[in-house]
């Protein structure tokens, strides 16, 4: 019977906890964004109020995301190595990421003045454009675990789906909890059919979300010694079954969906907060099982 041996020593986790924001700042800003371009670009007309707040949304999330990144280098004062030509690894994420995270924004804060001043054919080019920035700017991040072979909580080509699609969950979940807010103190109410999308939109991200999960553990349990040692430890983990799989999806799923919750603004925003919660549990969970598990 053949037997496979892991080894571990105790070693430092290099990452600390700004790593998981990072992911999780620009997830947000992704999927707020792709939101605000669903009137300005695609022309729903129920969307059209959520248009400017959720474009600001995004640039401040956006502006926090590589402060975490920063935060976490050993020498700070380099970051900007990152941007040097001379430094550049096509072959490497990261890389592309850097950039990414220089040019989204600049066009995140053009498409918000044209927003501004309602010229909007100028708004819908501009949003054509940066769409395709805002998926790049998360799924990058996907990629970037995809690829580290060494790690097989990591290594998935499910992994840039997950990330990108949990990032527009968080983004839907936030803009929803600022609708009520903007419900609540404007005089103007928003149409009850915006609510509507929104919950049936987390309900699909939600189950679609749920897949990804079974995908990884199914895939897991039957390849490698590795893959099975990183599904044990993730069930033993109480942040990833307990926080992300039952407080941050079957929960707030539930609520969506029973007759009696889902009409009401009240359950809507429990769920919309735990969904929030729980996409920040899923990019912490990510990066430090992924260093739980021994090394063979």
């Amino acid at each position: 019977m053949d037997a496979a041996v892991l080894y571990n020593v105790p070693h430092e986790i290099p990452w600390r906890i700004y790593i998981p924001l990072y992911f999780y700042f620009t997830g947000l800003s992704a999927g707020s964004f792709i939101l605000s371009t669903l009137s300005t670009v695609f022309r729903i007309k129920r969307f059209k109020p959520m248009a400017l707040p959720a474009a600001i949304i995004s640039f401040g999330l956006l502006l926090l995301a590589p402060a975490c990144l920063i935060l976490d280098l050993h020498q700070p004062t380099r970051f900007w190595h990152t941007l040097v030509p001379e430094y550049f690894n096509r072959m490497s994420a990261l890389s592309f990421g850097s950039w990414l995270l220089t040019l989204y924004p600049i066009a995140n804060l053009i498409y918000i003045y044209f927003i501004f001043v309602k010229s909007d054919d100028v708004t819908r080019v501009l949003g054509a454009i940066t769409v395709p920035l805002a998926i790049a700017v998360h799924a990058y991040t996907g990629f970037a675990f995809a690829l580290v072979r060494a790690r097989a909580w990591w290594h998935s080509a499910l992994m840039p789906g997950y990330f990108l699609t949990s990032a527009l969950l968080s983004g839907i979940a936030l803009l929803l909890v600022v609708a009520l807010l903007m419900d609540r103190f404007r005089k103007e109410k928003l149409e009850t059919d915006l609510y509507k999308s929104l919950r049936l939109m987390m309900i699909g991200i939600i189950l679609t979300d749920l897949f990804w999960n079974v995908s990884f553990w199914l895939t897991l349990l039957v390849s490698t010694a590795d893959g099975y040692a990183s599904i044990m430890v993730a069930f033993h983990e109480k942040l990833y079954v307990w926080g992300e799989l039952v407080l941050g999806m079957l929960v707030p799923l539930v609520l969506l969906l029973l007759p009696r919750t889902r009409e009401q603004k009240v359950w809507l925003c429990i769920a919309s907060l735990l969904i929030i919660g729980g996409v920040f549990l899923m990019r912490y969970s990510v990066v430090f099982i992924g260093y739980e598990i021994p090394l063979s």
